[in-house]
């Protein structure tokens, strides 16, 4: 075992240079510095603070055993864990004699997915905003919520002032009641002779002028709660336990271009005999609405529709439909549909009320009851009490705007729509002077764990200075896990550390996956996917953001992303991977076994159609993935001059040869070859799931042409099959020497190698992902020793993925200022 270094600069020149210059400067000198990395100017005086960034780095690089690269010279273990252990030393020793921490910026802004929650919590409904914004910017395996993304532009502002003020009109109601639009349609179970009785929705080959064209109407205002209400029930062939029911409202959702929204989807399992009366509320506002030509003038009036439609899918539903099949499938029996809006059963509504308040103020001193308005309100929208020169500011906006219009409530709109579009609403308050640490740390939570502002519970606790008790963090933060609420930090999160939002929109090759996508199968738009119904893709991502949650509410161990006893399925993802025995459209966990192929994140769909062409798999961009995401290793951008991988897609339907064969030739190229040795193994593997995500044994030979699905040659979807399985007779090539790594083949070896030789690397990159997402920043080297810190009180408890969370909010980083008070 290699002697401890000594300290400093003394220790630098003795071992640490001659260590770099044997081992690294070859590639890391000004001259070269291969990956933007030079070694030979540094001076090992760490203690002066000088290239910190760069130590870490290369602390990191040691400490993975990435470098030297494979085929270099290497050191032994002995000198690796010493220059190592020294530069961890010199970092810690500068880091204890300089706290605090150097100013990090914290201005930012909230992001859109913050900013419409923070709305709906403060004014108490739900106002669907995102859409009006100017999408935030995006990081491929990074968080969005920094001070480096999260600004403010000129556009922004305008749009957050029409915003606020459609937001208002929407809060603060009129003083007195307005007039209740209605609309109700009937229908009977006629013209069962002809298919499906007028009262019948099905799947597909629907009538028109019957329940599953539903409820068109006008003349209905645009703003206040409605309420629908609907008596249905289903018809349930052998087999089928639901028939799911999604509730569709826009400007003509029947139609494939126009836009709509979901009301509500219905698992409908009671009979025809047993009718249910099913009533759902929501906001007219979030419902598109679309001009529309009426009458013999053409007169063009505002029209909305209400459409049902069972959704119910079983992976066959391309397989063609008549009226055999169709009585095959569930049906939804609609006796009646009624909507009424605004809802008027309390004037003015509870959110109303809860703005402006009942005081006998407002009568005897209307500028003290606008004055406690505002207070109120600033509080909550400020997220920490408000100053009285806020308040005064505020007083005076109102002043300004009440002699122009003739409403009270007209002047409080305008007034709290100012508020809205203030700094101290739109951005965070971690770095405002006016925030004490409690009121930070409650934002911080909320924000971390529900993407929204902080609930009156953790308001009251930061008033009264009691989070800085951990243990009072803990029972918070298992509070905030336990709420639904925290459903909109698991997708989000989610979403963005794995980067899966690109499987929605690669091009899936529907001539080889002819099964997979559901398509129109007549008229002009035959052969695209069809809009109005939740796809597979879909629910993919609902497998991903399910899997993530059920992990939270099991506490079960981080590493099950790699591995994993259960799946999150429903009906139509269960057919898709070969999963016997699920049955219904709601996604759940559902145990699963070694040869159903499946378990952890590796396998989901979301991350297989999303890191391939559409056409074949593509190992490159599965590598990057799971060395970015899963091992929190950051693969560098190719440089810009190297020629690119030639993937199989395009050569796939004429040609069947195999990607190891074009990785081998690819890395033929020296330019490519250093790269590509280190990347290439981790994607191997995945070559036993194919571009859709199934999993697959045999591909066909080299040279062997693929054909595509032909209705007059293979006649179906299952003669189709029948076909691919006569020409796919090779066994998949998923063999990979892993860097520094044993020989494995295929993925159930890879996920052996991880789960026994990275475990702690897994580990360490989900805590950092975690705890980058909740601080709003990214890590860096004061954060080190933080980490290795939770990650060893993690490893001790399991790597629990509920308690990580919990660890995360009670550690020094996360409660940044605030002094620690330990339970006894």
């Amino acid at each position: 075992m290699a002697a401890e270094i000594p300290a400093g600069v003394s220790g630098f020149a003795s071992d640490v240079k001659p260590f770099f210059e044997a081992y690294c400067v070859d590639c890391h000198d000004q001259q070269t510095s291969k990956g933007e990395m030079t070694l030979d100017s540094l001076d090992g005086d760490l203690v002066a603070g000088r290239n910190l960034e760069r130590w870490d780095c290369v602390l990191e690089k040691l400490r993975g055993r990435e470098m030297p690269p494979a085929g270099e010279a290497q050191p032994t273990d002995a000198q690796r864990t010493a220059v190592a252990d020294w530069i961890q030393r010199g970092l810690r020793e500068y880091i204890s004699k300089n706290q605090p921490a150097p100013a990090v910026p914290t201005t930012r802004r909230l992001t859109n997915f913050e900013y419409q929650n923070t709305l709906r919590d403060l004014l108490g409904f739900e106002l669907e905003v995102i859409d009006d914004l100017p999408e935030d910017p995006e990081k491929f395996y990074d968080f969005n919520n920094t001070a480096e993304l999260m600004r403010m532009g000129p556009e922004q502002l305008d749009r957050y002032l029409e915003i606020a003020r459609w937001a208002m009109k929407s809060a603060i109601v009129d003083a007195e009641p307005p007039d209740v639009f209605q609309v109700r349609r009937e229908w009977r179970p006629d013209g069962i002779d002809r298919g499906l009785g007028a009262d019948e929705v099905g799947v597909w080959g629907n009538r028109r002028n019957t329940a599953a064209g539903g409820l068109s109407f006008t003349g209905f205002p645009k703003h206040g709660q409605f309420r629908l209400r609907m008596q249905a029930s289903a018809i349930l062939p052998s087999g089928c336990t639901e028939a799911p029911l999604n509730l569709d409202m826009g400007a003509n959702p029947g139609a494939t271009e126009t836009p709509f929204k979901t009301i509500a989807t219905v698992y409908l399992t009671n009979s025809p005999d047993e009718p249910t009366i099913f009533e759902f509320t929501g906001r007219i506002e979030n419902h598109p609405y679309a001009p529309t030509k009426v009458g013999k003038n053409g007169t063009f009036v505002d029209q909305m529709a209400i459409q049902p439609r069972v959704i119910f899918d079983d992976g066959t539903l391309n397989d063609g439909y008549g009226n055999s099949r169709q009585l095959e499938m569930p049906r939804a029996v609609i006796h009646w549909i009624e909507l009424e809006v605004p809802v008027t059963d309390i004037w003015p509504p509870p959110h109303h009320r809860a703005i402006l308040f009942e005081s006998p103020l407002r009568a005897s001193d209307p500028e003290a009851y606008v004055e406690e308005v505002l207070k109120r309100f600033l509080a909550r929208a400020f997220r920490r009490p408000a100053s009285e020169a806020e308040i005064d500011r505020f007083m005076k906006i109102h002043g300004l705007i009440r002699p122009s219009v003739e409403a009270f409530e007209e002047a409080i709109r305008e007034t709290l729509a100012m508020v809205l579009i203030s700094p101290q609403f739109l951005f965070h308050t971690e770095s405002d002077p006016a925030t004490n640490a409690h009121f930070a740390l409650a934002s911080r939570l909320s924000y971390f764990l529900w993407g929204s502002m902080p609930d009156q519970e953790l308001l009251d606790l930061a008033a009264s200075k009691q989070l800085n008790d951990s243990a009072v963090v803990e029972r918070q933060a298992l509070r905030m896990l336990a709420d639904k609420k925290s459903n909109a930090f698991v997708e989000n999160f989610t979403l963005q550390w794995l980067s899966i939002k690109k499987s929605l929109t690669v091009p899936i090759n529907q001539d080889l996956y002819p099964r997979f996508l559901y398509r129109v199968s007549v008229g002009e738009t035959a052969g695209t996917e069809v809009p109005y119904r939740p796809t597979v893709r879909d629910y993919m991502m609902q497998e991903t953001f399910g899997f993530v949650g059920e992990m939270i509410r099991r506490n079960a161990s981080v590493l099950n992303i790699v591995d994993s006893d259960f799946a999150y399925l429903n009906q139509r993802l269960a057919a898709h991977y070969g999963v016997e025995g699920v049955a219904g459209m709601k996604l759940r966990a559902v145990p699963i076994r070694p040869e159903h192929n499946l378990g952890g994140l590796l396998t989901h769909g979301s991350v297989l159609i999303g890191n391939g062409t559409g056409t074949a798999p593509h190992p490159i961009y599965r590598a990057v993935w799971l060395r970015e995401a899963i091992l929190g290793d950051p693969v560098p951008l190719p440089p810009s001059d190297v020629p690119a991988l030639t993937d199989t897609a395009g050569e796939s339907l004429e040609k069947a040869l195999s990607i190891a064969d074009l990785l081998a030739k690819h890395r033929t190229n020296e330019r490519c070859s250093d790269c590509h040795s280190r990347l290439d193994p981790w994607g191997i593997p995945f070559e036993e799931y194919n571009a859709v995500g199934r999993f697959q044994r045999k591909v066909p030979q080299d040279g062997a042409r693929v054909g595509r699905f032909d209705a007059k040659s293979h006649g179906n979807l299952e003669g189709y099959q029948k076909y691919l399985d006569s020409i796919n007779t090779v066994d998949v090539q998923a063999v990979a020497r892993v860097p520094r790594g044993p020989e494995i083949d295929g993925m159930r070896e890879l996920k052996d190698y991880l789960l026994n030789d990275r475990r702690h690397d897994i580990a360490e990159n989900v805590l950092r992902r975690l705890m980058s997402y909740g601080i709003g920043r990214e890590l860096n080297y004061r954060d080190r020793f933080a980490v290795d810190e939770l990650v060893e009180i993690s490893q001790a408890n399991g790597f629990k993925m509920r308690d990580m969370i919990v660890a995360i909010c009670q550690s020094p980083v996360f409660r940044d200022a605030i002094p620690s008070k330990r339970a006894e």
